[in-house]
């Protein structure tokens, strides 16, 4: 690890210094064959005589754990001065290959054959392709050498497409002589950052400037498996105009020279969001733009990626760069990281006009809820689901709520909530969270840049803005066992919990975009499309009387099991006080489980809570 040399580069006005005229590394990534999840790639580094370790990216920015896809590789081989070089692979590190370059070499040749995955892995690592599109993350077709700093690498990279196919990324390209697409000099930092992303149909959705910076382009890139995916909503561009003005409104600058989100719609592909400094890497179904319901779902994953670019690409955890990609990463700063980011990109598409109040509302209540029936907050604190990120991206669905997931996202909401109603109150309402943003994230703008940060920067940023022992007030929300930070996070809101037979419209609409049934709120289960206990919330009815992860409900009441059916069992049993009996298949048994649930229906949602401000309401108004 490079450190104090590092930090002095790194606090540079930009993060992607000018590349060299003659490139260090050299990249021709070859996808003409992508739809049969192959790729070719010829790669030329800049070497001397001597070993050679060199390291395939192992630790991706914002993938907070080693998920680099080393798995893809079929095929590789090494030349020097027309030889071929044996190589060696590191046991130890198995991200390293060692390979003696001849005396007198200047370049070495590297062909890497890659086998697009198909199934598995998480983020960049999961599917990429499809029939009819894909998305080229260049870290999945290079080799760098180990220990130097991919931001002091210069490239020179080109990709060739199956014929017909658009192209869309952040790097500016022209057509080579041969065919294939060259893209703008680049630093390899800069070019992993800046994935492509190709396909048969497209369309793209130009949004209007606006203030700091009213001449950056802003722009939507949506490719699809069908060109009836592509038919967006007339409001589309509208709402993603305000959502952009919104943004400028909040942090005052604007960290890129352009931006545009790579919208890939898909059923065929990992769905996920990964932010870039000018761009982000958005993968969801292929009607999540032109079915209604998942338009507040779209909102959110897109805001989300949006505002990293200010915090995690430009305001960064120290211990979340790995400039060599081999560096592991020190995920505990993610409730500022991802925290920060999932409180903003559930906040700015209400401020849009994309969401409405009354929704957020109900997706707070279900997170708030979440917290108060998981059993996990008991044993382990909201800080250490941070530390253990790493870990806890890829854990199974099974007793999530007993151990805990990266629900640091949705806990650091209540967190930053709890800050803004800290700071209107001890400044008598003229400050907000508002102000710490502008405060914190302050930068030159127009074009990428990098400036770390530790922990203590948060607590002196926000004593700058208003004094108080804000550690201390932090600290609560990231020590205390059980959901009670949470709640107090929520009610210096103004509003509190509570539970009817009303159904929540978010709950509504994630079971529907996730294909499940979330009853976890009444007996306690969580299920999907067929039947399977995904999860079994340990307070609740049905955990307690026997029910858990990997069973699946077979019938209720001695009738076949359906949504409508478990629902209808559960509101009769508050009037019959009966058990409500659920078979369930435990592989290669059956059983019938007895649950003395008598509660009905129950879905959480907010209402004021008297005598405190509504500072809520006050977040949620639009700045533009």
């Amino acid at each position: 690890m490079r450190t104090a040399n590092f930090a002095a580069l790194l606090l540079a006005t930009s993060i992607f210094p000018v590349a060299l005229k003659a490139a260090d590394l050299t990249l021709r990534v070859d996808a003409r064959d992508v739809t049969r999840k192959h790729v070719h790639t010829q790669e030329t580094l800049a070497v001397k005589g001597g070993p050679l370790t060199l390291a395939f990216p192992k630790w991706i920015p914002g993938e907070h754990m080693p998920s680099g896809p080393i798995d893809t590789m079929v095929g590789l081989v090494f030349k020097a001065n027309g030889e071929t070089l044996t190589w060696k692979r590191d046991p130890y590190n198995t991200f390293l290959i060692t390979v003696n370059v001849p005396a007198g070499a200047r370049t070495l040749e590297i062909s890497l054959d890659t086998g697009l995955p198909t199934e598995g892995g998480s983020f960049s690592a999961g599917p990429t392709s499809s029939e009819q599109l894909a998305v080229i993350s260049w870290n999945h077709f290079v080799l760098l050498p180990k220990g130097r700093d991919a931001a002091t690498i210069s490239t020179a990279a080109a990709l060739l497409t199956p014929p017909g196919w658009h192209v869309v990324s952040a790097l500016e390209s022209h057509a080579g002589a041969d065919g294939a697409l060259q893209f703008e000099s680049a630093t390899l930092a800069r070019l992993i950052d800046s994935p492509v992303q190709i396909g048969r149909y497209a369309r793209q959705v130009d949004l209007a400037g606006a203030a700091p910076y009213p001449e950056l382009k802003h722009s939507i890139s949506i490719m699809a498996d069908s060109e009836a995916a592509l038919n967006v909503p007339k409001e589309f561009q509208a709402d993603y105009t305000h959502l952009v003005a919104e943004a400028g409104a909040l942090f005052g600058t604007r960290m890129y020279r352009h931006y545009t989100w790579l919208l890939t719609l898909s059923d065929h592909v990992a769905h996920f969001g990964l932010e870039h400094h000018e761009s982000s890497d958005d993968r969801v179904d292929e009607d999540s733009v032109t079915e209604p319901a998942f338009k507040e779902g779209v909102a959110g994953l897109l805001a989300h990626e949006y505002v990293h670019s200010w915090n995690g690409k430009f305001r960064r955890p120290a211990g979340l760069l790995s400039p060599d990609y081999q560096t592991p990463m020190d995920d505990s700063l993610l409730w500022v990281y991802e925290g920060m980011t999932e409180f903003w990109g559930t906040v700015l598409p209400v401020r849009a006009g994309i969401q409405k109040p009354e929704s957020y509302r109900d997706e707070l209540a279900a997170t708030v809820a979440y917290f108060e029936i998981e059993s996990g907050d008991r044993w382990r604190p909201l800080a250490d689901t941070a530390v253990e990120a790493q870990d806890l991206y890829e854990a199974p669905s099974a007793s999530s709520s007993s151990r805990r997931g990266v629900d640091f996202y949705e806990a650091s909401e209540l967190l930053w909530l709890n800050v803004d109603s800290e700071l209107r109150s001890r400044s008598g309402g003229r400050t907000s969270i508002d102000d710490f943003v502008k405060r914190f994230y302050a930068g030159a703008g127009g074009a990428p840049a990098l400036k770390p940060y530790k922990e203590e920067d948060v607590y002196t940023t926000l004593a700058a803005v208003v004094p108080g022992d804000w550690r201390a007030i932090i600290r609560h929300h990231l020590d205390t066992l059980g959901p009670g930070a949470v709640m107090s996070g929520l009610e210096s809101t103004g509003w509190k919990l509570t539970y009817s037979a009303e159904k929540n419209t978010w709950i509504e609409m994630g079971e529907k975009a996730g294909k499940t049934t979330q009853r976890g709120y009444s007996i306690g289960l969580t299920l999907d499309k067929d039947g399977g206990i995904i999860d079994a919330s340990e307070d609740r009815a049905a955990a307690r009387a026997g029910a858990g992860p990997g069973m699946k409900l077979v019938a209720v009441n001695g009738r076949k099991y359906t949504t409508e059916v478990l629902d209808a069992a559960i509101a009769a049993a508050k009037d019959s006080k009966k058990p409500i009996e659920l078979m369930v298949d435990t592989g290669d048994y059956f059983r019938v489980i007895s649950v003395p649930y008598f509660d009905g229906p129950r879905y959480p949602h907010l209402i004021r809570a008297e005598g405190r401000p509504d500072t809520l309401t006050e977040v949620l108004k639009h700045r533009t």
